[in-house]
């Protein structure tokens, strides 16, 4: 059964959550990074600049993804549901937020491994990769699902889409 104690680490955990989601939706600025060799300042920048389908596609998943939360977190504090109701909405919850770090753990390999911009989106058993990417690369696609298969395991179905 759910207490106040955890009632409030649910609600303080869908805060976290809409915050992360607030910052990470921003679009992204170009970073500058300014190393010196040999007293020699040689400015390196590196740019990783978000396209807009990829925060369109972002914002539409973060406000699907809000707005399920917070119908399961009404059946949780409806006093008229029964308890195993209110447990099956505790355990999606937690699935939901489990899929959601995968998600985020997907991206930011894929990242810094590849240095392209992805949006990563897990629905059952299937992995949707979109990269925003003009140019089609196999070998890329190719390392991308093998990236995705090593930290998401070989239960999931894996595509990569190039925007």
């Amino acid at each position: 059964m759910i207490n106040k104690t955890n009632l409030w680490f649910l609600t303080l955990s869908s805060i976290i959550l809409v915050l992360a989601i607030y910052y990470i939706a921003i679009p992204g600025e170009t970073i500058n990074a300014v190393f010196s060799a040999n007293g020699n300042e040689t400015p390196l920048v590196n740019s990783i600049e978000e396209s807009e389908v990829l925060t369109a596609m972002r914002v539409t998943k973060e406000e699907e993804l809000l707005k399920n939360i917070k119908s399961l977190q009404d059946v949780l504090l409806n006093e008229k549901t029964s308890l195993d109701e209110k447990n099956d909405a505790y355990e999606q919850i937690q699935f939901l937020n489990a899929n959601k770090a995968l998600e985020e753990k997907l991206e930011t390999s894929i990242n810094s491994e590849y240095k392209v911009s992805s949006f990563v989106q897990i629905t059952d058993n299937k992995i949707k990769v979109v990269i925003a990417n003009k140019e089609d690369s196999y070998t890329l696609a190719n390392n991308i699902i093998a990236l995705v298969n090593k930290n998401a395991g070989d239960n999931y179905y894996v595509t990569v889409k190039f925007e």
